[in-house]
């Protein structure tokens, strides 16, 4: 009952799902500023030289040279990017961007989506809350690790309430019971590496039946299923998840030969709101 996951059957929700995972996997990578520190000091010598009968003749020549550079990088960044729909990945408009827990950094996407929130704290890590357009769209949650200095590809999206139907429609067809609350939370679990085929999500506490699915290897939803089997579409999606402010649930993602970690595992869900949450599974070395 969500986010940019079903490809099923239809190529065209699969195609425009895909677009999802390549493009809003961008924006998460962090580069800390150096605290580089050079001292370096030169301690002149002393000589002496005393004769008999005459005065002591004393030289001293002492050089003292000390440079010291530090570089703390920006103590504040501008983070911009783009505002899309998670199936068309067409710029949404009017979008309203804020940071939770965070008052003055809001701003609304301009016309084409796009959007810019200048003095931010660099390597901090946030959550972006994405509203407006209630008749169409979805709120969403965009956790984010902002980097040290600018960045102008952060993407953030909603989810159509269209795509929402549809969604639930194709779990329907597995079990006509399924049953989907927009007052609820919807949480998505996503592959940053599709190649992590396999990967297992553990969700405590556990969920009721009926609340979660997989990607299958055909690409299509798998109800009540807890692994990640698809290149092409690598989430999961949990729905009718009630609302909280953070730190209620725990994502645990296992594979059988590479080491996940969820990015952020304490996160805020809300209702009638989508949380993404990126999961990094890198190959093993």
């Amino acid at each position: 009952m969500n986010i940019a996951l079903l490809r099923t059957s239809r190529l065209g929700l699969g195609l425009g799902i895909l677009c999802l995972a390549l493009a809003t996997a961008c924006g998460d990578g962090d580069t800390v500023g150096g605290n580089d520190e050079v001292a370096d000091t030169g301690t002149g010598t002393t000589e002496t030289t005393t004769e008999s009968g005459e005065s002591g003749d004393t030289t001293t020549d002492t050089t003292t040279d000390t440079t010291e550079t530090t570089d703390t990088g920006p103590t504040e960044i501008v983070v911009g990017g783009e505002v899309t729909d998670f199936f068309s990945m067409s710029g949404i408009g009017g979008a309203e961007i804020s940071v939770m827990g965070m008052p003055g950094f809001e701003t609304i996407s301009d016309p084409n989506g796009l959007y810019s929130i200048p003095g931010m704290p660099p390597n901090t890590e946030v959550f972006f809350q994405i509203d407006g357009n209630i008749d169409t769209y979805w709120g969403g949650i965009r956790p984010a690790l902002l980097p040290a200095t600018d960045i102008d590809d952060l993407q953030l999206g909603q989810v159509a309430n269209s795509l929402i139907d549809l969604q639930l429609m194709l779990l329907q067809d597995q079990d006509p019971t399924v049953m989907a609350d927009d007052t609820k939370a919807v949480i998505i679990v996503r592959l940053l590496q599709p190649t992590a085929t396999g990967a297992m999500i553990s969700f405590d506490p556990p969920l009721p039946i009926n609340t979660s699915y997989g990607v299958d290897v055909d690409n299509k939803p798998a109800l009540n299923g807890t692994t990640i089997d698809s290149s092409l579409l690598p989430f999961w999606v949990a729905f009718n998840i009630e609302p909280d402010a953070g730190g209620a649930y725990t994502v645990t993602v296992t594979h059988p030969e590479r080491v996940c970690e969820v990015l952020h595992p304490v996160f805020p869900t809300m209702g009638h709101y989508v949380t993404l949450l990126d999961v990094d599974c890198p190959p093993p070395p």
